[in-house]
């Protein structure tokens, strides 16, 4: 009996384990066209602009963030005609004339933003909303190639702001521009600087969130100063 229960022992001991599984394969995050947020590009052209060019830019910039919503009807045609040349003049580049493509998209889509105000405002909120969106999933450092699931979110949000609050609405495009603008015309001028160039390089390279949040902020800050100027003085009433 023991000798029966010896050799059933060595024959569970010496016989063959079966194969562990093969670990799982590693998730891959899916690509998209909004991969990543391009700093260095964005870097390169702040870089670039002269020091006229960026106090103009800190000039408008101010306009927008503070009075921007009092005009909001001719930033809404300027910034349709802007988009009208940068996609007709793709189209036209296609199509063999780049340049007649611009003229014709510029055209178009300054004459249709006008009578649509609100549906334009809804495509400019939503534009704005798309880019906080992508700038605050980098400024809390979520995974950038899915940087793109918060510029959908901000998009969806940002152009349903419009059936939300008018006014909100444009304060969000009119501020985000102006933020824009005053960031970019400060940085540039910083950057002209010899003691400040390098050190706001390594910065903007080093940090990643620095110019989500440079962007993010002064929007934030806009919007609350234009609605404070709305409610403490009626002369800032929005027009319709």
């Amino acid at each position: 009996m023991f000798t029966l229960l010896t050799l059933l022992a060595q024959t569970q001991t010496n016989g063959t384990t079966p194969p562990a599984a093969p670990p799982p394969p590693a998730q891959e995050i899916p690509s998209s066209f909004l991969g990543h947020i391009p700093i260095e590009d964005i870097w390169t052209r702040i870089q670039e602009l002269t020091w006229i060019q960026a106090v103009v830019l800190v000039a408008f910039g101010v306009i927008y963030l503070v009075y921007g919503w009092r005009i909001f009807k001719a930033l809404v045609v300027i910034n349709f005609a802007g988009l009208g040349l940068a996609g007709g003049y793709v189209l036209g580049s296609h199509l063999g004339s780049p340049l007649w493509g611009a003229l014709m998209g510029t055209m178009i889509f300054s004459v249709v933003s006008y009578p649509f105000m609100k549906y334009s405002v809804a495509v400019l909120g939503a534009l704005a909303g798309c880019i906080i969106g992508g700038a605050l999933w980098r400024a809390v450092s979520l995974p950038e190639p899915l940087v793109w699931c918060g510029a959908l979110a901000g998009l969806i949000a940002g152009g349903f702001t419009v059936f939300a609050s008018y006014k909100i609405s444009i304060m969000l495009f009119s501020s985000l521009q102006g933020s824009m603008f005053v960031v970019a015309g400060i940085l540039a001028l910083l950057n002209d600087y010899p003691a400040f160039g390098e050190s706001l390089t390594s910065a903007v390279y080093g940090h990643v969130a620095l110019l989500p949040l440079l962007l993010i902020l002064p929007t934030l800050a806009g919007m609350y100063f234009q609605q404070r100027l709305h409610k403490l003085n009626e002369k800032w009433t929005l027009p319709t």
